[in-house]
């Protein structure tokens, strides 16, 4: 479900569904994104692959059925008013930066080499899901502060979560397990 909501368009389709005081037809809805004043541009092909993505996914529902006239589900309703809204950062994670943000919450404190080794992601992955994370707000880098000799080179970053990413890890369960 979060990957649908990454997908470019989707959250613009259920907002636009969602100003609408009736059910929409989905030549209106190709009609408004194909549009050049709109703030995003979508081909036809992509609008209607998220239409019948949000469809099967239990976001919208055709009425009548069997039509191409569409509204919001209730559930639909529920996601955009709690936690898409107010945690916007929760649509812009891939599903390795919440490999990554799942594997920081469990080992509560880890550095690079020690996500490799359980995330099995390659390092330019884990650097730029780490660069997303923290400017996000939610991770944040520390350095650890040992009284021990150090070896050679510069000591490990160690990553955590933020309260902004413990809040977010949350409600990223929640959003995984509906359906």
């Amino acid at each position: 479900m979060l990957d649908l909501l990454a997908s470019t368009g989707t959250k613009e389709i259920l907002e636009f569904i969602r100003s609408q005081s009736q059910p929409i037809r989905s030549t209106e809805i190709n009609k408004h994104f194909t549009e050049k004043g709109t703030s995003i541009s979508l081909t036809t092909a992509t609008i209607y692959r998220r239409l019948k993505e949000l469809e099967l996914a239990g976001f919208i529902i055709r009425r009548p059925p069997d039509s191409s006239t569409y509204i919001l589900t209730p559930q639909a309703e529920d996601i955009l008013d709690r936690q898409i809204l107010q945690h916007p950062e929760i649509t812009e994670l891939k599903r390795s930066h919440r490999a990554l943000l799942h594997q920081i919450k469990q080992h509560k404190d880890i550095n690079v080499v020690e996500l490799q080794e359980k995330a099995k992601m390659s390092p330019t992955t884990i650097n730029v899901g780490l660069q997303k994370l923290s400017s996000l707000g939610l991770i944040k880098p520390e350095f650890p502060v040992e009284k021990k000799i150090m070896g050679p080179g510069r000591p490990k970053k160690r990553h955590k979560l933020t309260k902004k990413g413990e809040k977010v890890y949350k409600v990223q369960k929640k959003l995984e397990q509906v359906k």
